[in-house]
């Protein structure tokens, strides 16, 4: 990403939160008095399915890492393939028949392995996007991992148009992706305490 001001790492498909771990541990070794944050940009894919072993054990771990889930529900750089992700019934090029079973609530599954902030949103509203991505840095340098599941739809894959993807999104966020929030009591009080220390 030679357009952003951070370093960035590529890791193996799946395998990123293992990469991040690793990271965030020798940052902290090797930088004792700065604040590092480490973040994780994957698919669902990457997340959910191929590397959900990885995801959770990082959250087992308590790793004061933050997970970022780019949902587009299906498998789209290998022809449109179901992942976990993909809503009950979808149907895409790879999977003529529909999805059989309903989609992973990873957000939930966050919360149950151990993380502190938790939070399912659609990308329609960069300003929701943006608080939810600051409350959620900020929780991992202090408390543990925090997780966001964000719907980043494929239109090709689901017959949109580019025009459409934004509708798309704020359509979903009153189905599948209606608001949904976890904070734990002690992510709770020390988001009051950021506020009060003007972070927020």
């Amino acid at each position: 990403f030679p357009h952003i001001a951070l370093h960035t790492v590529h890791s193996l498909f799946g395998n990123q939160n293992a990469v991040a771990s690793g990271i965030k541990r020798t940052l902290d070794w090797r930088f004792p008095d700065k604040v590092k944050d480490v973040v994780v940009l994957a698919g669902d894919g990457a997340t959910v399915d191929i590397g959900l072993d990885y995801t959770l054990q990082s959250f087992f771990r308590q790793e004061k890492i933050t997970t970022i889930c780019f949902d587009n529900e299906v498998y789209a750089n290998t022809g449109g393939q179901e992942s976990g992700s993909t809503p009950k019934g979808q149907v895409f090029k790879m999977a003529p028949t529909g999805k059989v079973f309903d989609k992973v609530p990873m957000w939930e599954l966050a919360v149950t392995s151990g993380v502190a902030y938790s939070v399912k949103l659609t990308a329609s509203a960069p300003k929701s996007v943006a608080k939810v991505l600051r409350e959620a840095v900020l929780i991992a340098r202090k408390i543990g991992p925090t997780y966001i599941h964000l719907y980043t739809p494929c239109i090709l894959e689901i017959g949109l148009s580019a025009n459409e993807g934004l509708g798309e999104m704020k359509e979903q966020d009153k189905d599948r992706f209606a608001s949904y929030k976890h904070v734990s009591p002690e992510a709770e009080e020390y988001l009051k305490k950021c506020k009060k220390e003007g972070l927020l």
